[in-house]
């Protein structure tokens, strides 16, 4: 009621300056904008409410920029992507005035999924726009670096903008590149992103295949065009190219909705995916109806880019963006990292896109998105991602309780965990998604991701004790997820935001319990008792050997790092460079700090096994494990006074307890 009363009141105000505004139109709009918000959720702040209505009142009266009508042109030439270039041609129409006037552009800032302000501003290029012919001056915001104001003529119709970006994407390759639209779009300022209607384009380099979950694509030649879409469809639809290229159909028996797997290859042998990866994908699509009850989308796409040693995702509501190392979904060793990453990637379609925590759900992407739920939307989707891998078959129960097990080892090391809360690594993501990767031990990182599977284990293992094995939380996601009004409509943009007291209530509607007390606890403690209580209430614990559990390997051949975090303290990268020094441990006290690159270890060449052998020799002996550091062109030698020998996590049965973890990770589907 107070919101409406905001906008009653500046609608008078307007009108009494002689502004004439229909009011009945814009009360159409509003109400349109407004029952977008699902009645049952309060989820926005007052003081978000009253700026958005604000915001949005000012560019129904004001904006320059026709958009409502007639899209926006946006024409991308994609040809020169293998050398991380793209171009576009834009037609903005614009509202025709009697004098010339000034009209403000933006580019994307906060990027959906980014959690933070990463839109690539400094590679935007060659900038210039046009009207009528005739060359239009700009100039760049002085506060805002994403804002351009342009000087438009009296009586013009539409203006034009040329411009391109590069650097646009460490995947981009002679045989493949990765199209994100926020990297090569501009839009009216104030507008809300829904309400910004887009006719895309693309000309693809010659002769290569695509995939995206865009509309009505009608393809000549080389040349793509799609059905217009709103903005907010538009950025959250990327398109995936290459000539080395794959379609696997993944539609389970009897499910209406098509599903896709598209792999993206730099050779033809990392296209042979195997038939029982392929079912196993098949599976996950089935349990993922299982475990949320209903689908929101028409149809789902994996994209899926084979490049390097990447190991990456991004979700988005109709498809997801995924990178996998060379030969990622074809050699066994990743079936796990893999099935992990896709299974989580499209978890978040429905949490993250279609709910979303109410500080993420953000009108358009210049407002600050606030990330303080980042603990449900990537917390909990991290534990779902490994359940769903591992109900699927594309994960062993064994590779499950390894993953949980470097987790718990992770966290239990973490000295940051002293000083900062899980709560502020949420609040924080924005600095820690762009933190470097050195000191990450005293500064904690985006520990959402890693303490999110215990968390949500220890809810899991509480629901099933309190309810007796009747409740789990399954049956809170098909509350949560699944029983929502335009639920199974196919609305790609349909947005239903929550808070924390909406996880709360849902949860205390499946299995009455003091949630709000346990989460508090959890969120805001320094070094709370520990994570490992998740484990436990399972029937697990963490214990050490000297032998790395297969999670260990593979996590390994992924990122390349050799985690010795547990012996002498060290991670180290695959160029030899020491990227964490635990504080507290043999390595730290012998003033070893990151950056350093090894050199040798006890004079002899180093190698990942060398200094494994030195530490498992140093188990016998009282000599101290020498390394030759190299850094800042100075060789230096440390004595690591360290005999413990090799130590890597593992789960081990615990006694008395019931063995939960089997009965969450059982197949649902039949």
């Amino acid at each position: 009621m107070i919101r409406f009363a905001v906008v009653s009141h500046v609608l008078r105000w307007l009108t009494h300056l002689g502004l004439v505004v229909m009011e009945a139109t814009f009360a159409a709009l509003q109400g349109a904008y407004f029952a977008r918000v699902n009645p049952l959720e309060e989820s926005i702040t007052l003081l978000r409410s009253r700026a958005s209505t604000l915001m949005f009142a000012a560019y129904i009266v004001f904006a320059p920029i026709s958009s409502a009508q007639t899209p926006i042109a946006l024409a991308v030439d994609a040809r020169a992507i293998s050398g991380q270039t793209i171009s576009a041609h834009e037609v903005l129409p614009v509202t025709s005035q009697s004098t010339a006037r000034e009209v403000t552009l933006v580019f994307p800032k906060w990027i959906p999924g980014d959690h933070g302000p990463t839109g690539p501003i400094n590679d935007l290029v060659g900038l210039h726009f046009s009207a009528n012919g005739k060359t239009l001056s700009w100039r760049r915001d002085a506060v805002d670096m994403y804002a351009f104001h342009v000087m438009v003529p009296a009586s013009t119709l539409q203006m034009e903008a040329d411009f391109s970006a590069v650097n646009i994407g460490y995947t981009s390759t002679p045989v493949q590149g990765d199209l994100n639209f926020n990297a090569i779009v501009l839009y009216p300022s104030g507008a809300r992103s829904d309400d910004v209607r887009v006719q895309p384009s693309l000309l693809l380099p010659a002769g290569w295949s695509f995939a995206t979950s865009l509309p009505g694509t009608r393809r000549e030649g080389d040349s793509l065009r799609f059905d217009a879409v709103s903005l907010t469809t538009l950025v959250d639809s990327p398109v995936m190219m290459g000539s080395i290229m794959r379609e696997f159909n993944i539609t389970p028996q009897g499910e209406s909705r098509p599903h896709f797997l598209d792999v993206f290859a730099e050779t033809p042998e990392g296209l042979s995916v195997g038939s029982d990866r392929i079912e196993g994908y098949r599976r996950l699509v089935k349990e993922t109806g299982v475990l949320f009850g209903t689908r929101h989308y028409d149809s789902y796409r994996f994209l899926v880019e084979e490049h390097g040693q990447a190991n990456d995702g991004l979700e988005h509501h109709q498809s997801s963006d995924d990178q996998v190392p060379r030969l990622g979904m074809v050699d066994p060793s990743f079936s796990s990292e893999s099935a992990y990453l896709l299974a989580h990637e499209m978890t978040h379609s429905w949490n993250g896109k279609y709910r979303r925590p109410a500080g993420l759900a953000t009108p358009n992407y210049q407002e600050p998105m606030l990330g303080d739920l980042l603990w449900v939307y990537e917390g909990l989707t991290s534990y779902w991602g490994e359940v769903l891998a591992a109900r699927s078959g594309l994960m062993t129960p064994g590779a499950f309780r390894e993953r949980l097990a470097n987790d718990e080892a992770e966290l239990d090391y973490t000295s940051g965990r002293d000083w900062r809360s899980l709560q502020d690594t949420a609040i924080a993501a924005q600095l820690l998604y762009q933190a470097s990767p050195y000191w990450k031990n005293q500064r904690r990182g985006t520990d959402f991701y890693v303490e999110g599977p215990l968390l949500w284990l220890e809810v899991d293992a509480t629901m099933l004790s309190q309810s007796h094995g009747a409740k789990s939380l399954d049956d809170f996601a098909r509350a949560f997820y699944g029983n929502l009004s335009q639920a199974g409509k196919g609305d790609s943009s349909a947005v239903f935001p929550y808070t924390f007291e909406d996880v709360v209530r849902t949860l205390n509607s499946v299995v009455p319990y003091d949630w709000a007390t346990f989460f508090r606890r959890h969120l805001d403690s320094l070094r709370p008792e520990p994570p490992a209580q998740g484990l436990e209430a399972s029937g697990w614990h963490v214990v050490y050997e000297e032998v790395p559990s297969g999670a260990t390997e593979n996590a390994t051949s992924a990122n390349g790092v050799s985690d010795l975090s547990y012996s002498i303290g060290l991670t180290i990268n695959r160029e030899d460079e020491i990227v964490e020094v635990l504080p507290n441990s043999a390595a730290g006290h012998a003033g070893l700090a990151p950056e350093g690159k090894i050199v040798a270890v006890n004079q002899l060449a180093y190698s990942p096994d060398v200094l494994c052998d030195a530490i498992a020799a140093a188990k016998n002996n009282q000599r101290p494990i020498v390394l030759l550091i190299l850094r800042d062109r100075v060789y230096a030698d440390f004595p690591v006074d360290y005999h413990g020998g090799l130590r890597y996590p593992r789960l081990e049965r615990l006694d008395g307890r019931p063995d939960l973890l089997s009965a969450i990770l059982k197949p649902r589907s039949n």
